[in-house]
């Protein structure tokens, strides 16, 4: 029998770790953004251009490296952060394995031009495929610049599981944004295709950097959370829990300044928030770990997302006691005053993480239910009829000869469904021109999503411009959503786009998006509501066929038959 067993070339393997480091385009960002700060760099500059496929350029005004090291930066296991395995227990660095660069050259065409700290003249190398091809000296400022190009052109097989340029650049922007919020005190620029997409200025404080990435209304609708255990210090936002929802974006968490996930983290949030957390709602949070390199393995996946703490439950305790402390307490909202108004607390228990939205005079919106006031389906007959409202949440109700007491904000999240999937079936949602435009500003992964969903939001009734810079004027919206904030709509069809992707049919996935505008724009528990507005609302909700769940299948009504009352007071058998 032959020998069936060979050593693969060093071509074949270099492609095989490639695979492991090199997943898309954004870890490619991720790894020359985390060589850039481990360079001691102040500013960080990543342009790309095709989504990354035809281009990614970073480049940094960091400590730069030597001839001699520039050239030992493309073989494999070479670094500057180890010299012994006990440096694996106290990694202090971003990187350590000596991976990213030869994994990146290999499956594609590199550039680096580096001036080391102290000197006048530079290297300037140029790698395809992994073989080296040129390397000169060259004049520049200190610092290192390295562009990737034609990624993935010797391995197409690798090429072809890409998905869409928006949503390959989507990953990218997440990449950035989530290096910005480690790093707040270091300068970051993106750009694609040669427009400017987001800049992050040096901030003083994680608060500011979230400000500057998630923008003031999430900072808002968040409370400062903060701990101590011996060497580990917590810090970072979390949602107030009547503003949580059930998108679970954002939910970002850093050891040592390094995004990772980590369930157990993400559990004690959870618990964190016991019984405030709403039933099918999501906490969304920003939280920070600082610790001791010792206490934490970063050497768990190849891309360092996952993390081993060697006192996992005291990480658990400190997570979760440090979000019990505040979410306890931060119940009442009172939002920063924007344009001469102030946004009123409202209690919420929905989905929404949003307040109820002001009138063009800063008012609350005037006492009916203005979405739900034509017949748009025929009545079935039943008679029903509103005898009040428990607890501004609930609507108590005669339903024929029953007795049901009504979810008043599914309820109507029910009707608005209901005709909004009747306009989309007929055409187009119809919209609304605003009087006065009114300007939303997203984030980096925002933006390029809404972008890149322009036939959609047409369809569901938005007119949106682009002003660059993650700013859009909004300059109409669905006729039934006018008195909602257009940034909040932005926001939640964004996350909805985020959750389900853009693969499947496309009715599966406009579904999704009517019943996240039907939620929005429903009104709002905690709101008080008059008999006249209770009552138009039970007549919609009989229109509909009084259906028994809201499009995301969370219960409108309780009922208590008249057999059921009978039983409950005894008189079975009575007619009378």
């Amino acid at each position: 029998m032959t020998s069936k067993i060979v050593v693969l070339s060093v071509e074949v393997a270099n492609r095989i770790a490639a695979g492991e480091v090199v997943e898309r385009p954004a870890s490619v960002v991720k790894e020359l953004v985390e060589n850039a700060v481990d360079a001691g760099a102040a500013r960080v500059t990543v342009d790309i251009a095709e989504a990354g496929r035809r281009l990614i350029r970073v480049s940094d005004d960091g400590e730069g490296m030597v001839p001699a090291d520039a050239a030992l930066a493309f073989v494999r296991h070479a670094t500057s952060k180890l010299r012994s395995e006990a440096d694996l227990f106290s990694i202090r660095t971003m990187g350590f394995r000596g991976e990213a660069l030869p994994s990146i050259a290999a499956v594609s065409k590199v550039r680096l031009i580096t001036v080391a700290l102290g000197t006048t003249c530079g290297t300037d190398i140029r790698v395809e495929g992994g073989v080296l091809k040129d390397q000169r000296e060259m004049a520049g400022a200190t610092g290192t610049t390295v562009e990737v190009a034609d990624l993935f052109y010797n391995t197409p097989a690798r090429k072809k599981f890409l998905k869409s340029p928006a949503t390959e650049f989507g990953h990218i922007c997440q990449i950035v944004q989530r290096q910005a919020l480690a790093f707040p005190a270091v300068h970051f620029r993106l750009s694609h295709n040669g427009a400017q997409v987001a800049e992050y200025p040096p901030a003083r404080t994680l608060r500011a950097r979230i400000q500057q990435v998630y923008g003031l209304e999430l900072v808002d609708a968040c409370v400062e959370v903060t701990g101590e255990a011996d060497d580990v210090r917590l810090e970072g936002m979390c949602y107030r829990p009547l503003q949580t929802g059930a998108a679970k974006t954002p939910q970002e968490l850093f050891v040592n300044r390094r995004w990772v996930r980590c369930p157990s983290a993400a559990h004690a949030v959870y618990e964190g928030y016991g019984t405030s957390l709403a039933k099918g709602h999501h906490p969304r949070f920003i939280l920070a770990l600082s610790m001791n390199p010792r206490g934490v393995d970063m050497n768990v996946h190849p891309t360092k997302r996952e993390v081993r703490f060697a006192d996992q439950e005291r990480i658990h305790d400190l997570v979760r006691s440090g979000v019990r402390a505040v979410v306890g307490t931060a119940n009442s909202w009172t939002p920063t005053a924007r344009n001469g108004t102030v946004t009123p607390h409202v209690e919420e228990t929905s989905r929404s993480p949003y307040p109820l939205p002001l009138d063009r005079a800063g008012l609350a919106p005037s006492a009916r239910i203005a979405e739900a006031v034509q017949e748009y389906l025929p009545a079935i007959g039943e008679e029903v009829r509103a005898m009040g409202q428990i607890a501004e949440r609930y609507i108590l109700a005669y339903v024929g000869q029953e007795l049901q007491v009504v979810d008043q904000h599914t309820a109507h999240e029910r009707v608005l469904f209901e005709r909004l999937i009747r306009q989309f079936e007929q055409g187009p949602i119809p919209s609304q021109q605003s009087l006065l435009p009114q300007t939303a500003q997203l984030t980096a992964s925002a933006a390029e999503a809404v972008r890149s969903h322009a036939v959609d939001l047409e369809r569901l009734g938005f007119e949106v411009e682009d002003f660059g810079g993650g700013a859009f004027l909004v300059r109409a919206l669905p006729a039934l959503a006018r008195q909602i904030d257009p940034e909040a709509l932005l926001m939640a069809l964004v996350e909805e786009w985020e959750a389900e992707g853009s693969t499947g049919p496309i009715g599966e996935r406009y579904h999704a998006l009517l019943a996240s505008l039907a939620c929005r724009t429903a009104v709002r528990s905690g709101r008080t509501m008059r008999l006249e507005e209770m009552s138009k609302l039970l007549e919609d909700w009989r229109d509909v066929g009084l259906p028994s769940t809201c499009p995301h299948g969370r219960r409108v009504a309780m009922r208590l038959t008249l057999e059921e009352l009978d039983r409950i007071f005894g008189r079975q058998g009575w007619t009378k």
